[in-house]
């Protein structure tokens, strides 16, 4: 998908974060009615860091309010709360078949629907909640213990730059 989005853009830097221990810890630790929050609140937290690290000065996201439990205006308020980046989400006010038609204009719907067990749906509780409490959401990380766990996903993440192959040839080609 990355190297799909190159030709409306520069090249991309994919930050690769090796999510899976933190993960399991919230499945065998957190109530399953806040997993899903609170891995969403790790998401930030590590793009935050590596933002910090790298120079980036936003995240970008493709949350569509209302998708999903972990996409109301309650869950993305207390999910925010862990970072002071602004957050930019050029989906948010898009529904479901809004979204699948611009996938579809820049050809990355096809990629988009493969079978592929992702982070969220490998981990997916049975009962997600649509308006967590950011003070049972704090409680619950300190029980945890979760920022070890955040900076050894931030210290093993690896990035690689993607580029448009194509576009850089034609655009050396137009210079001559």
């Amino acid at each position: 998908l990355a190297k799909r989005l190159t030709k409306f853009g520069s090249s991309i830097r994919l930050h690769l974060v090796p999510f899976t221990d933190i993960q399991q810890h919230l499945h065998k630790e957190a109530p399953s009615n806040y997993q899903m929050t609170l891995m969403r609140r790790m998401m930030l937290r590590i793009s935050e860091r590596i933002a910090q690290e790298r120079g980036i000065l936003a995240i970008a996201s493709g949350e569509s309010l209302g998708q999903v439990a972990s996409q109301t205006l309650h869950s993305m308020n207390t999910i925010n709360e862990v970072t002071n980046l602004p957050i930019i989400r050029p989906l948010v006010t898009m529904d479901k078949l809004e979204v699948i038609d611009i996938a579809k204009k820049i050809d990355t719907y096809e990629t988009s629907i493969l079978p592929f067990e992702d982070c969220c749906t490998i981990f997916l509780p049975p009962d997600s909640k649509t308006r967590p409490k950011r003070e049972h959401a704090n409680k619950f990380e300190k029980y945890l213990e979760v920022d070890h766990y955040i900076d050894d996903a931030v210290n093993r993440t690896e990035s690689i730059q993607i580029s448009n192959v194509n576009k850089v040839e034609k655009e050396i080609e137009d210079l001559f």
